[in-house]
């Protein structure tokens, strides 16, 4: 693992094996909290970085597939990434739920939102197929959140797991790492870069790391992760601006012609 700072970027990828893997077989999957934007106190305020949003334009229109996997729904990736040739995959991929899981989940939000009605600044996000408890702004701490949750999760049959502020309840067996082998099944590319920031992307990263064809997990750091997450990366950048640079970086590698005699 290589943790670069902004002049060493172009380097590391120039000599990543998976460089060698013509544009049109690479394929690109980010996140997009913390990864493409940067995550702020209100969600409904956050925004691409202009950059990286220009980037993935470009290599839309390069590569074998562009794609943003994110917990966020479909709908707001719609408005969020309002690019045509990018496949956008909303609510970290998962399957719609079936009926008792439905059910489980709604009895979750229901009790959850009961036992965290006192707690000033928690709220709960409710997606199609998950649900998203928001602590950013609470008077209480991840760790106490997920005390408090823990026997309703374990009750229900649900899983749960504590992102950047976040709790994340959904059902087992999925999330990121099982939409990310579907994918690569389905796309089945030459090479993958995989961009990601938080604990739900923690199992899309032991999916690529695993993986025969040429690959580089990027990750972005912050002190709100542990540092284990990104022990499968290649590359760990310090911010979105850096994964910015890096999406711009690859950008220009794909438009660009193959040196003389390669």
């Amino acid at each position: 693992m290589v943790r670069a700072e902004l002049d060493e970027i172009a380097e590391v990828w120039r000599k990543a094996p998976v460089s060698a893997v013509p544009p049109n077989e690479l394929m690109l999957v980010t996140d997009f909290d913390g990864t493409l934007a940067e995550i702020g106190p209100d969600p409904a305020r956050s925004v691409a970085l202009p950059e990286s949003l220009d980037a993935l334009r470009r290599l839309s229109g390069s590569l074998k597939q562009v794609v943003v996997l994110s917990s966020r729904t479909p709908t707001e990736l719609s408005l969020l990434v309002p690019l045509s040739g990018v496949r956008l995959i909303g609510d970290s991929g998962l399957a719609p739920p079936t009926a008792e899981e439905q059910r489980a989940l709604e009895r979750f939000n229901t009790e959850a939102a009961r036992l965290l009605g006192a707690v000033a600044g928690a709220w709960i996000e409710i997606k199609p197929a998950s649900t998203t408890v928001h602590l950013r702004n609470a008077q209480i701490s991840s760790e106490e959140a997920m005390a408090l949750l823990r026997p309703l999760i374990k009750d229900t049959g649900l899983y749960g797991s504590q992102g950047r502020k976040v709790i994340e309840v959904h059902t087992h067996f999925a999330g990121k790492g099982t939409a990310l082998t579907a994918l690569m099944g389905e796309v089945e590319p030459g090479g993958v870069v995989l961009m990601g920031d938080d604990e739900n992307d923690r199992a899309a990263f032991e999916v690529v790391s695993r993986s025969d064809i040429p690959h580089m997990c990027v990750g972005i750091s912050s002190p709100e992760v542990a540092p284990d997450l990104f022990d499968r990366c290649d590359v760990v950048l310090g911010s979105p601006q850096q994964a910015s640079d890096f999406l711009q970086i690859l950008a220009h590698w794909a438009a660009s012609p193959p040196p003389a005699g390669a």
